[in-house]
């Protein structure tokens, strides 16, 4: 079998900059699209949301929604179906069902001060994240998970005797305990390995990437907009010198595509 290279990669900071922009990184895409390289998210991003990127990237690959919880693969992607057949994909489930995260969400707040998007309206959201209206909508279309804006410790102690409570970029991220990005990226990888030699690479920008960077063979991060990396503590992993998709790109052209720097 002929090795071919799988990109597995974080969205906010990483492809995406500060205003969700990955002008930085179209060539380099459309270069990785005519070599058939796969290019799969692995974000806190949700299903619809992770969608209206892969439409404007022209992306047709698997991704990893919010933090490892489901993986989506479209209907006949693979040689043999994987996953249970809803809509137009194959879908692997990991993690919990938002409603239950919900509900623990929501009782917490009798006693303790904790704001996620659910309990946002859809406004406020957009001016918490800089996101259009339209794609603070989009944000709060949950399946799997909860993003938490602020909340006190106790708060945080209560939600993680059930769930995993994870620290990203921005926000803090609520999710099934079944469920990681590092578990889904290894899972999906030996779904590939079935039918190709293959070698992987993932990009990320925070500690919540940490599970997929310890899953791949490359483990690569990028800068954040304050010039510093996060202080991940992985074995030979690979720091690119630029912020956000300019890292990206740094990186993928090096490593990937072989080309001179």
């Amino acid at each position: 079998m002929i090795e071919i290279y799988i990109i597995f990669t974080d969205l906010d900071g990483t492809l995406l900059d500060e205003n969700y922009s990955f002008e930085d990184a179209l060539s380099v895409l459309n270069v990785l699209k005519e070599k058939r390289i796969p290019i799969i998210f692995c974000s806190g991003k949700t299903r619809v949301e992770q969608e209206l990127f892969n439409n404007k990237m022209g992306i047709t690959n698997p991704f990893i929604v919010e933090d490892g919880s489901a993986i989506y693969i479209p209907k006949g992607y693979f040689k043999e179906r994987q996953g249970e057949a809803v809509d137009n994909y194959e879908v692997i489930v990991l993690g919990t069902g938002f409603e239950e995260i919900r509900k623990n969400i929501v009782s917490l707040r009798d006693k303790h001060m904790i704001e996620s998007y659910y309990t946002m309206s859809n406004e406020a959201v957009a001016k918490t994240t800089g996101l259009s209206l339209e794609d603070a909508k989009l944000a709060k279309n949950k399946e799997f998970s909860e993003t938490i804006v602020k909340a006190d410790e106790k708060a945080l102690d209560e939600l993680r005797k059930n769930f995993n409570v994870v620290i990203g970029g921005r926000f803090i991220h609520v999710f099934g305990k079944g469920a990681d990005k590092g578990r889904a990226v290894k899972l999906l990888t030996e779904i590939y390995s079935k039918f190709e030699d293959v070698k992987t690479i993932g990009l990320g920008n925070s500690y919540n990437d940490e599970p997929m960077l310890r899953s791949v063979d490359v483990p690569v991060i990028v800068k954040n907009p304050d010039g510093n990396w996060a202080d991940l503590k992985i074995e030979k992993i690979y720091k690119a010198n630029g912020v956000g998709p300019k890292g990206w790109v740094e990186v993928v052209r090096k490593m990937v595509l072989g080309e001179a720097i």
